[in-house]
């Protein structure tokens, strides 16, 4: 360790002055060999005491032996590490605590390694003799240099031994892991691809999720559904994960769906393997999301927008310049533009959102640049804004959705059924209002029916594991969501809450087996309704308890787990505002004795991840990690970075954020100090009037004036293996 603390008990008196303050110092003409290491301190009880000047602990004045015995022995600490010469111990000092500092090049050899891989930086970062000497010279006169394949060397044995105990941790765990994979295509013209896989599991001592890239290894062969197989058993085979797997999340890819299929061939999970594949739900929104933008009317709006976007921003350094101008003379906000990409969720409603917080600037400026060259540039239609406010609405629940069902430490499985309820209901309102914007319905609506009737029953599973819902809730959600996507088969909700329960049924019994025959008694409690309203979460509220009233019995003691759980208003009286931020695994962690079987169900099942997003956003920190400086890292270092990274985070519990360190947006940082120093192309008299003429100002909270937007990605939806790169640490993008 670089820091360490003197025991207490080391130096005689430290206990009794512990509490004590100097209220004097005085000089003594006791003998000099030994009073040279010491101060005659009179204390603020009167007494007098001796304060090593080295270690600056209190001794006794009483005998000269005992304080010359602490020098020449020594028992000052300080002094004995500097007798030492110990390079474990090392130059020693006081901390900014009071505490005895040593030095130890090996401890901090250990913490560059750390930054340098929390922060993404080069390994290179302090190989240069000008670093060596100022850390001499100002810190450390014992440092010495640390070369890149010192620090490179340092990282990989952090990463073994990580690797390593992650290892014997999941060798220990008697309850599932889950697993998210995705393929990731190299940036930079480089050649190959990675695929990365992410290990989530429910820690059962804390209750708490827990999350591990595990590997990132290059996937240079064809991505076919053998060879993803084959790369899936390497993992499986060094983590020991072959029979504790109980779901993977993956795309929506046909490659993808026939590993799956090899996979359970072999492995042969329990249920005819029907919980083990899982697909990425926010792969699926997106999906649906662009079946509605792809309507004509919608697609002509986007577009024109988007040119409007491109005549404001991309037309010139000039009309730029002349644009931030404008915000900065009117305060309004100039927001750097969110350019829609087919695959990256939420672009669309984040290129509008952003719009709107500008209207009134975009639509001054635009129509200038319109009045001045009509011939390049088109009117963006008035009519189209209106719209557009209309349409923004329904593209928020589709990005909320995405959010909610993308997080780290929280289950997402259980949230699933909800979102596509809040979803539907939306559809079935606009549907309702009529209107330009009703045609993105059906499009719309008909990708979803796709989804639901194939949804995976770990979903429904685990929703009926979240007390909000139980098992009669998720008959609900199940009921009224089949209602509003109109399936033409009237038998489509029988049968899918049939088969919903069937699976609920099996799985506790499978669990019931292995896992014990306790029966405990409880007596059920009555839900409470609340008022309904147009808001679809109170809605949803509203109806689970008319629907838990409904199918209550009237016997008030269960003789079954199963039946007192299912027959149990545990949120009664719990407000809707409180549904969404539920803490399911803090219900689990105190029901673990009265549901002995059902909470080790829930151990296992809602770590089952909603979503790939865990594996995608490793794709982001790679692309900034194997950036354009950096495009000669090995596939070894690459891996030993991103799995490294993200198991340092972990133990920070920060692995939903992205610290990296990143160069600053160009065009960020000149729109930025354009617009504080004010030194914008000035603006000619007509632009000036039309200026102080433009009416409306801006209720914006304050933010920067540029907000930058990712960069573009690419990915092959729908039956294709694909990849997505996501930019500036953002991974809620349709």
């Amino acid at each position: 360790m670089a820091s360490q603390s003197a025991s207490d008990s080391a130096t005689t008196g430290v206990g009794s002055t512990s509490a004590l303050g100097i209220r004097e110092i005085i000089q003594t003409t006791r003998n000099n060999e030994i009073w040279k290491d010491f101060n005659m301190c009179i204390m603020t009880n009167g007494h007098k005491k001796a304060q090593c000047k080295h270690c600056f602990n209190f001794l006794s004045v009483g005998s000269n032996t005992t304080l010359k015995h602490h020098i020449s022995h020594p028992h000052c600490e300080v002094l004995k590490a500097q007798q030492n010469q110990n390079p474990e111990a090392g130059q020693t000092s006081m901390g900014r605590d009071g505490q005895i500092f040593m030095f130890n090049p090996d401890y901090l050899r250990e913490q560059f390694a750390g930054l340098v891989i929390q922060r993404g930086l080069p390994f290179n970062h302090f190989d240069h003799e000008q670093t060596t000497r100022v850390f001499q010279n100002t810190m450390q006169p014992r440092y010495t240099h640390v070369s890149r394949s010192t620090l490179k060397r340092d990282a990989m044995k952090l990463w073994v031994a990580a690797k390593q105990a992650t290892i014997d941790g999941f060798g220990n765990l008697n309850n599932k892991v889950n697993l998210t994979t995705d393929i990731w295509s190299a940036p930079h013209n480089l050649p190959g691809s990675y695929m990365c896989v992410t290990a989530h599991w429910i820690e059962p001592s804390t209750w708490q999720m827990m999350k591990r890239v595990i590997s990132f290894e290059e996937f240079s062969s064809e991505h076919t559904g053998k060879n993803l197989k084959y790369m899936l058993e390497k993992v499986f085979v060094v983590y020991g994960l072959k029979d504790k797997i109980l779901s993977i999340t993956l795309d929506n890819a046909s490659n993808n769906t026939s590993a799956m299929n090899k996979l359970r061939l072999k492995y042969n999970p329990p249920m005819g393997g029907r919980f083990y594949h899982s697909r990425c739900v926010a792969h699926i929104i997106n999906l649906v999301v662009q079946a509605g933008l792809k309507v004509p009317i919608v697609n002509q709006m986007k577009e024109a927008f988007k040119q409007m976007l491109k005549d404001v921003f991309k037309s010139g350094e000039k009309n730029r310049r002349r644009y931030i101008k404008i915000c900065h003379d009117a305060e309004k906000p100039c927001y750097s533009p969110n350019w829609d990409i087919e695959t990256r969720w939420n672009s669309t409603f984040e290129m509008f959102e952003s719009g709107l917080k500008q209207q009134i600037t975009l639509s001054h400026f635009h129509d200038i640049l319109v009045s001045k060259n009509g011939r390049r540039f088109k009117k963006f239609p008035d009519e189209y804004w209106g719209r557009i406010e209309m349409l923004n609405p329904l593209l928020a629940v589709f990005q909320n959705a995405t959010v909610v069902l993308s997080g780290v430490y929280y289950p997402t499985s259980p949230l699933v059924l909800q979102q596509i309820f809040f979803i539907s209901c939306k559809l079935s309102d606009l549907e309702l209002e009529g209107g330009v914007l009703s045609s993105m319905v059906k499009p719309i609506k008909r990708k979803l029916r796709k989804y639901f009737e194939n949804m995976p029953p770990i979903i429904t599973c685990a929703a009926a594991l979240n007390p909000c819902f139980n098992v009669s809730g998720v008959d609900y959600l199940i009921e009224n969501i089949s209602r509003d996507l109109e399936f033409a088969d009237d038998g489509f909700a029988t049968r899918s809450v049939d088969y919903f329960h069937e699976s609920f049924q099996g799985l506790y019994n499978m669990y019931y087996t292995k896992y014990g025959s306790h029966q405990t008694q409880s007596t059920t409690a009555e839900g409470s309704s609340s008022q309904k309203s147009r808001d679809p979460l109170s809605r949803m509220v509203h109806g689970l308890t008319q629907h838990k009233q409904k199918k209550a019995r009237g016997d008030p003691i269960m003789s079954s787990e199963y039946e007192q759980y299912i027959k149990t208003d545990f949120v009664r009286g719990l407000q809707p505002k409180d549904y969404e931020s539920y803490d399911v695994l803090g219900f689990w962690k105190t029901k673990e004795n009265q549901f002995p079987v059902l909470s080790r169900m829930a151990l296992d099942i809602l770590s089952v991840q909603a979503s790939s997003v865990a594996s995608e956003s490793a794709f982001s920190t790679s692309g900034r990690i194997l950036s354009i400086r950096r495009t000669r890292l090995t596939a070894e270092s690459l891996e030993m970075c991103m799995c490294l990274k993200d198991h340092l985070d972990a133990h920070e519990r920060r692995q939903h954020t992205t610290p990296l360190e990143l160069p600053l947006d160009v065009e960020e940082g000149v729109f930025n100090d354009e617009v504080q120093m004010n030194e914008a192309t000035q603006l000619t008299d007509q632009e000036i009037a039309l200026d102080a003429s433009s009416d409306g100002s801006f209720e914006e909270p304050p933010r920067d004036y540029m907000l930058s937007s990712g960069a573009e990605d690419d990915e092959t939806q729908d039956g294709a293996g694909g990849s997505m790169s996501h930019g500036h640490g953002q991974y809620t993008y349709y």
